[in-house]
Order: C-alpha cells, then structure tokens, then sequence
C-alpha cells in the first residue's frame, strides 16, 4: 500500500476556524486516501500566521526534510490545493521537482494533475516569466543603486584600503526619520601610507620597497591593482560587472561594457592629487609597454558544459579548443585518446546553436505560452478570491479589538485603576498590530501576483523575453539559463537526446560529424 502524508495550512486565526479550516482540508484528504487505498503515515500543518509566498514554514521544510530519509518514509503528499504549499507558482513547481528527486509525488484534491504535457506547458512558462520578472526587478533595484551611486555614496561592500565607511544624515523621510547614507572618508592610520605608496613610485622605488615601507598590501602584485585605483583622487566607479545569474547563489560575475560604468568624480575626499596620480601611472604603463597586435584572447565559455553526457562512457563532455575550433569531447576520449574511445567530437557551435533553436521551435511555442498563461490567470483569480476573504476576516477582528479597547478606554474614564486594565490593552494592542502587518503584507502580495490578460500581446511579450534570454544574453548568463530548462543532453555514437526539466519532453537528433555538422531531428 503506497504511503501518503497530509499538509495543511491556513493563513489566519478566521481561516482556521471557518472558511478554509485545518480539519476540513485534513478530511477530505483522509477520504481521498481511503478511496485510492493510501496508508496515511504522517500529517504536517501550518497553522494561522505562516505565509505561502515563502519557504520559511516549520511543518513544511519538515515534511520536506522528512522526504529526503533513506529508505522513504512516503511516497505521495496529499494537499486540498496546490497552494496551500505555495501562493507563488514557480516555487511550487520548483519544489515539486526537488521532491520527485526523492522519489514523492504530489496530489491537489481540487485541481487537475500538474503533469506529463500540461507540467511541461506550465512550467515552461513559468520558468520564463520567472526568469524574466527577476531580470525586471533587478533593473529597479540596479536603477536606485545607480542614482545613489551618481550621487556619490557608497551601494555597499568593502571602501578602499585607505578609506572607512561613515554613516552620515543626508535628509529626512515623509515620517520625520532620518535619511541614512554611507560614504567613504580617509582612514587616518593608512590613508598617509597610501599616499607614501605613490611618492615612492613617483620617486623611483622599486615595487618591493614599496611594500616594504608601508604594508598596504602583501605583494607587488595587488600593489599594481592599487596604484591604478582612481578611487584615490576621489573618483567612484559602479557598475562594472553583475552577477551572471540572479537565480544562482554561485558569485560568477560578468564585466560590463564601460559605456555601463556609473563614474562619478569627487564622489569622496583624495588622498592622491591627481598630478601625482598621473604621474604614477605613466610609470605603470612604461612597465608594461603596449604590445602593437596583440590581443588577448577571451576565455571561451560552453553553454552545455555540466549538461552534454556521453551515454557509453557515464561522463561528461568537456571543451576542446584547438587552432581555429572549439569542441565538446568525452571526457573519457579526452584521458585515453581516439584508440581506447572513439566517441565523436561535436563542434560547439553548432551543437549549441541546434539547442536554443530546439528550445525555441519546440518547447517555446505560441500554443504552450498562451496554456501557460491560462493557468497562471486561473491561479491568479482564486488567489485574489482567498485574499479577498482573508482580507474581510482581518477587517472584522480589527474592529473587533477596536471596540474591546474603546470600552477599557471608556472604563477608564469613569473611574476604573488604568493600570489593573494595562496588560489587556497592551495586548490587544500587540494583536492589532500584528493584524494589520498581515493586510500590509496582502497588499503587497496583491501587487506581487498582477493579473495576466490572455492577449496575443501578452504572448509577444513573452516569446521576446526567451527570445532576449537565448539569443542576447552573456554566454555565462545564457549558461545558467539553460540549466533551469534542460536535464541533461545524452550522446550516444551518433544520436544525441535532449532531455528537458518537464515530465515527459524530451526530443532526439541524429548528429553529422564534423565537415557536414548540420542536425537532423526527430521528436
């Protein structure tokens, strides 16, 4: 008999003991089981307070903790709907493969099943509007670091050697609070030895007498780095690199163009004047004169590298390089040679050109976009209808507690000792303010889950985001990308499958080796 557990949650004191209650989600999924001959072994609930647009739930990461014991304690998690796990879709798709991994599935009673096409459908788009709605909200967030950048304050991280960070008042909020911001000001301890650094090279000091004399550094080489800093004649430079993914916790980061670059002069106080700053790196650059032809080659970056397989072998494929072309090769041929492993070399561009326009032709269509969406504008329609009344529900115990501390007030008033009543009004105090940080957080829900019109400029809107995810974005980004989409890409002789993220998608091509590398495919 197949084991099952029981998650249950509410959002509010009313839902648990009226409109959506624990014991009427737990019922029907005790009925469910019966009907489908389920043993349930376990019941994990979140009761009143605990939010589904995170993780961050005690009852939940236990269930999910639960799933990952060897042997399985269960093998499916039964829900009276698929948001009482999650309110923000992408998480409960996301988190739907992470327990599948483990061997467990996931039963709504009260919607349809999430898998096979319609999973694959739904989270294709998901993963796009995921991906894409990062990517707008990291441009708000880099639009305000940039003007408090213009403006000459620091966005965060470490000053230079030489330099602390203060906190200073720049202005006051609508409220009456002070306006905090950071600057940079000479540290008087290294700043002086910073400015000996550069009157030594101004003078003719070699690079280790240099580090000698004043420390402000470990070697000659990171004191190259901090002669070339124009932080030190006041000036501030933001915006040189970002992060490759916004979805990645890995810190790889790309440089941006200049024309990108934030600068900002007598941003702070200089340690170096500029005169001597000049003349400093008119030393630099004599050390390491300009080389007329040559130019340093970019580090190739291979969109498939931790996807492609070699199926005969159980290895990955690694980048080649050689004169004039890049490869992919077995990592097994790669250590034994041609003799020992014979597995074909694939030309990186094109094997990766055959990828993004797979992704694009037969995964990222019109008809799967607009199913996407459907489902996307249902969610967001029976959200907004539990929002609604969990809203109603929050309004009427707010009132209720007005009118309870109306009439300690009123007792108060007619004679009653304030302090015998002091904890009860402070308490209802705390509920009501505890009441309305939930409104508070319903209306930004609210703005968090906009409403999707089903039009055919919605789908435009999204076939040009993928479009801007596969076809413009840095290598390293696009890399990243790919790894949301696509499993694993398995080789085997000469035919090569795809296989995607979504149940049941995978497609497989037949590869012309190297002087005629154009891909035949079939679904």
């Amino acid at each position: 008999m197949p084991k099952a557990v029981i998650y249950a949650r509410v959002s509010t004191e009313r839902q648990a003991e009226d409109e959506i209650p624990i014991r009427g989600q737990l019922e029907a999924c005790k009925q469910y089981a019966v009907a489908h001959g389920l043993e349930v072994v376990g019941i994990y609930t979140d009761e009143a307070g605990h939010s589904s647009w995170t993780d961050e739930r005690v009852e939940f990461q236990k269930m999910y903790q639960a799933a990952k014991e060897k042997p399985r304690p269960f093998d499916i998690i039964l829900a009276w709907r698929g948001n009482r796990l999650f309110r923000r879709v992408e998480l409960r798709l996301a988190y739907r493969r992470h327990f599948e991994r483990y061997g467990v599935k996931f039963i709504s009673l009260n919607e349809p099943s999430m898998e096979g096409a319609a999973g694959q459908v739904i989270e294709t788009v998901i993963a796009t509007f995921d991906e894409y709605e990062r990517a707008l909200a990291s441009e708000d967030s880099l639009r305000g670091l940039k003007q408090v950048a213009a403006d000459g304050y620091s966005t965060g991280g470490k000053p230079a050697t030489g330099y602390i960070n203060v906190r200073k008042t720049t202005g006051l909020k609508k409220n009456g609070e002070p306006v905090m911001r950071t600057m940079w000001e000479p540290d008087p301890e290294t700043a002086p030895l910073i400015l000996k650094s550069f009157q030594m090279c101004a003078a003719g000091a070699t690079s280790v007498e240099i580090v000698n004399a004043t420390h402000v550094v470990s070697n000659k080489s990171s004191l190259s780095t901090l002669l070339r800093n124009r932080a030190y004649i006041g000036e501030r430079i933001y915006n040189t690199t970002r992060r490759a993914s916004l979805n990645d916790k890995k810190t790889l980061r790309i440089k941006n163009d200049p024309g990108a670059f934030i600068v900002t002069k007598h941003s702070h106080t200089a340690i170096v004047p500029e005169e001597l700053f000049n003349q400093v790196q008119f030393i630099q650059d004599r050390k390491r004169p300009h080389q007329p032809g040559w130019i340093k080659k970019q580090k190739q970056v291979y969109l498939l590298s931790g996807l492609l397989y070699c199926k005969e072998h159980g290895v990955p494929f690694v980048g080649h390089t050689t004169r004039d072309t890049s490869y992919y090769a077995c990592g097994e041929r790669a250590k034994q040679g041609k003799v020992r492993a014979s597995c074909p070399w694939l030309k990186k561009d094109k094997i990766e050109q055959f990828v993004l326009e797979q992704l694009k032709t037969k995964i990222f269509t019109r008809g799967t976009i607009k199913s996407g969406l459907e489902y996307l504008q249902n969610e967001y329609i029976k959200n907004q209808k539990e929002d609604d009344t969990e809203e109603k529900s929050l309004k009427v115990q707010i009132s209720k507690i007005d009118g309870e501390i109306t009439n300690f007030k009123n007792a108060i008033k007619q004679g009653v000792n304030a302090s015998v009543l002091a904890d009860d009004i402070n308490s209802l105090t705390g509920q009501r303010t505890k009441l309305h940080e939930r409104l508070l957080k319903i209306e930004d829900e609210r703005i968090k889950s906009a409403r999707i019109d089903i039009t055919e400029a919605a789908v435009d809107d999204v076939l040009r985001a993928v479009n801007t995810i596969l076809a413009n974005q840095h290598p390293a980004e696009l890399r990243m990308a790919l790894q949301r989409f696509i499993e694993k890409i398995q080789v085997e002789n000469r035919q090569v499958t795809i296989y995607y993220t979504f149940q049941d998608a995978n497609y497989t091509f037949n590869w012309r080796p190297v002087r005629d590398s154009n891909p035949r495919s079939s679904p």
